[in-house]
């Protein structure tokens, strides 16, 4: 086998993994929101799946929103706004799919799943460590996903 086809076999694994977690990156996050909203009405369904798209989307959009250098322009402003509702988009995957994640793995998840941290407390120390590491990785996938996707990454992995 010759190198340039283990470095597209390489890539192709990389970039199905990486799908793969954005996938689990979706689901934790559309069902954490339900969990955390705890009702199973069209409202809140609606919310989670809207807020399941943005996160995304905004996830997706990384480099483009982190790219561009910000001047004091009429742009700068938008620039900032955009980059600060990154950073909530972010914060809110991270929370969701944690608390999903947890949630699955509680034994007796408790009734107010919102106390994140009693979800992390009733995990074992290696059921802890496995959970946020899942959780880590979906995060960032959707990022790296987006990033890698016009790349050659194959100069990356050699």
């Amino acid at each position: 086998m010759n190198q340039s086809q283990s470095v597209s076999l390489r890539k192709l694994v990389l970039m199905a993994a990486l799908q793969l977690s954005t996938v689990w990156d979706l689901v934790t996050t559309l069902l954490g929101i339900l969990i955390i909203l705890d009702s199973l009405n069209l409202v809140a369904v609606c919310l989670a799946v809207i807020g399941t798209l943005i996160v995304v989307a905004f996830n997706f959009s990384t480099r483009s929103i982190w790219r561009r250098r910000q001047h004091l322009s009429a742009y700068g402003l938008p620039l900032l706004g955009l980059r600060l509702i990154w950073l909530m988009a972010l914060g809110v995957d991270l929370w969701t799919s944690l608390t999903c994640n947890a949630w699955f793995i509680t034994a007796n998840p408790p009734v107010n799943s919102v106390a994140l941290s009693g979800l992390l407390g009733s995990l074992s120390l290696g059921q802890l460590v496995i959970v946020v590491f899942v959780t880590l990785v979906t995060v960032v996938s959707p990022t790296l996903v987006g990033y890698l996707r016009g790349q050659d990454i194959n100069t990356l992995l050699n």
